[in-house]
């Protein structure tokens, strides 16, 4: 079954005709070879176009547990920092967020966020203590923010792995100047010597992970794996740019940050979830309205 999706995938890179693999792999058990089919008949989806699936997806499977270590870690950083002036970026429907500011023994004066989906955004909202919501990009909204705008931690989980490289090292020189620090949650992926062992292990990856799911595994493949899949393989607009840590600590410091401390936080079936945290080099950040 892996092997007949792995097959599909190379030719899904090459841009070539995946359905008889494709349709080989569905009849041997494979889930994701179903979404994927389904995936492909259709309209061009974003893995994030589904905010029903991405929230099933997140509160399933491994996660609860990737989701507690990575609260934590957030809740410490909070208390350690002093922080009250706080921004996350890419907060979803907060996940992360809330649970951090729960077990922080002090919570920041205000707490902004970013959010593209307009969905996930409209589940967290109720749920925010002081501050303000913006549904938009971080790129557009670095576009808009007053030049005297600061914080004293921005923090982002998982979120920054879905702006394209050129436009996420821009967006980090940008917000370089409006934070003291910058917390980074992002999985620490393999690196693989050649395409074929890459293709495969994605392939079993992705299959482990969806049949974590249950009766919910067809709908967390098709609304949100199997997007974030073909967008990987650039068989769709990506819509997933992740990178190995020593990278991203690479990306932060040319954007100007330095690097303070890298941590390992959890051993996800995917990949080690680790916590980066950077300073600006400009301290004494308070938030101006």
């Amino acid at each position: 079954m892996h092997d007949s999706l792995a097959d599909a995938l190379h030719l899904l890179v090459a841009r070539d005709d995946a359905t008889p693999q494709l349709i080989a792999a569905r009849d041997a058990g494979s889930l994701m070879a179903a979404a994927l089919l389904d995936n492909l008949s259709g309209d061009e989806r974003n893995a994030y176009d589904a905010p029903h699936a991405f929230e099933v997806f997140i509160r399933g499977g491994g996660n609860p547990a990737l989701y507690d270590a990575v609260s934590a870690a957030l809740a410490s950083l909070i208390e350690e920092q002093s922080v009250d002036a706080l921004l996350d970026i890419g907060a979803g429907d907060g996940m992360a967020l809330l649970p951090a500011l729960r077990l922080a023994s002090r919570v920041p004066q205000t707490v902004d966020v970013i959010e593209p989906s307009a969905g996930l955004l409209d589940r967290l909202r109720p749920h925010l203590p002081a501050g303000k919501a913006w549904s938009t990009t971080l790129q557009d909204w670095l576009s808009h923010i007053a030049p005297d705008q600061r914080w004293d931690l921005a923090q982002s989980t998982f979120a920054l792995q879905s702006i394209p490289p050129a436009e996420r090292l821009a967006s980090l020189t940008a917000l370089r100047p409006h934070v003291s620090h910058l917390a980074i949650v992002e999985f620490d992926v393999p690196v693989f010597d050649n395409e074929g062992d890459r293709l495969a292990s994605m392939a079993n990856r992705y299959e482990e992970a969806v049949r974590e799911y249950g009766e919910d595994a067809a709908l967390v493949a098709g609304g949100f794996l199997a997007p974030m899949l073909l967008g990987q393989l650039h068989a769709t607009t990506p819509s997933n740019f992740e990178q190995p840590v020593a990278a991203w600590v690479d990306e932060l410091t040319r954007a100007g940050f330095k690097v303070s401390t890298v941590s390992h936080l959890h051993d996800y079936s995917w990949a080690p979830a680790y916590l980066v945290v950077a300073n600006s080099g400009i301290e004494g950040n308070a938030r101006v309205p």
